[in-house]
């Protein structure tokens, strides 16, 4: 390989990632980018991104045209010195492509995901990063799942062991319960944690997962050193129709609009991602599953039925709250009122799903509050 050209490949966002596509570039060929600079959005299946450049230098040639899908791990793009010559250019991406092998569907990821059993039900879980002292416990908010954190779980394995789990009713965990209280929820999370032999952990938890993980910490103050909450209930009475419109939706036309509430950039939501929640919402169980969690723990007469904001100032473990200051789902309102101990972030440009469209601010403020 040519010291003076630096390969940029497709990359790899979430276990599930097997493909993405250029939705366009943020920079012209002949421009200087800066190591973490962003330079082009990627879409997936998931969602669309930013991607920051891993390395610094010239744009030296865009490899890929838009909207064609390519498998993670291709050639992109080509940065390097400026006075690199275009025939090592032409000469270093023929090399690379005759050489490429994509990844191949019998290399299955989701085998690194478990199951657990816990309360005569499965809990799926992924879990990374190994042989370090702290640990990460991620808990994601209502009608999502562990895939939520693509953007943070994989980034802080390198320094961390990461866990994240499929709550009850979501994702690959049992669709069959019978409760959806938050302290049920919060017991399953809390037995998670004690089978895995987890101590002195960090929990960070979104919308749902956040109150969880809240009401896990003021009960266990002995497991939870400290807490990362995007956007959580339990701080306020307010909460938009969100959870009643979302168990609803049976159509691309109804669901569509209540996903495009959870973003500030509502092109964020790609279309192969409103068929995959949709898929979800008609498997055996979950419209059940989803009802009992919002009658039992999210919703009473159009407002939260939990409120855990006057147990704050008891809490021993170190909080940080963000929010998005354009968050539809739950105001950002509800970050003012809160006592000294707890630090706060509100993040401009930014939904209810500030962990995915602000993920490293957020992973900042994670490996801080650790």
């Amino acid at each position: 390989m040519a010291d003076s050209i630096i390969p940029i490949v497709m990359p790899k966002w979430g276990l599930a990632m097997k493909e993405g596509s250029v939705t366009s570039w943020l920079k012209n060929e002949g421009d200087k980018i800066n190591k973490g600079e962003t330079f082009v959005e990627i879409e997936t299946e998931k969602v669309v991104n930013e991607f920051e450049s891993p390395e610094e230098g010239i744009l030296l040639k865009k490899v890929i045209e838009n909207d064609i899908k390519v498998p993670v791990g291709s050639l992109i793009a080509i940065l390097g010195n400026e006075n690199t010559d275009t025939n090592e250019i032409e000469k270093f991406v023929e090399d690379f492509q005759s050489n490429f092998t994509p990844p191949s569907d019998d290399e299955e990821d989701s085998n690194l995901e478990k199951i657990i059993q816990i309360k005569n039900i499965d809990i799926n879980y992924l879990q990374l990063g190994e042989n370090n002292s702290k640990n990460i416990v991620f808990v994601h908010g209502f009608g999502g799942d562990l895939n939520n954190w693509m953007f943070n779980q994989e980034e802080l394995s390198s320094n961390f062991n990461t866990f994240s789990l499929d709550l009850p009713g979501h994702g690959k965990s049992s669709k069959n319960i019978e409760q959806g209280s938050l302290e049920y929820l919060s017991d399953i999370v809390n037995d998670f944690c004690n089978q895995n032999n987890l101590e002195k952990i960090c929990l960070v938890g979104h919308s749902l997962g956040g109150g969880i993980c809240l009401n896990i910490a003021l009960a266990n103050s002995e497991l939870v050193e400290s807490l990362v909450l995007v956007s959580p209930i339990g701080l306020g009475k307010e909460i938009d129709n969100y959870v009643e419109e979302f168990i609803k939706s049976e159509s691309r036309r109804d669901l569509k609009p209540q996903l495009e509430k959870l973003y500030f950039n509502k092109e964020l939501i790609t279309r192969d991602l409103v068929n995959e929640v949709l898929k979800f919402k008609r498997l055996d169980g979950v419209e059940k599953a989803l009802q009992i969690i919002k009658d039992e723990t999210l919703i009473e007469d159009n407002n939260q039925k939990t409120f855990l904001g006057d147990k704050i100032e008891t809490l021993k473990s170190k909080i940080s709250i963000i929010w998005g200051e354009n968050d539809e789902i739950i105001p950002n309102s509800h970050i003012k009122e809160l006592p000294s101990n707890v630090e706060t972030h509100i993040f401009k440009e930014s939904g209810h799903m500030s962990h995915i469209e602000k993920s490293k601010e957020v992973n900042e403020i994670i490996v801080k509050s650790n």
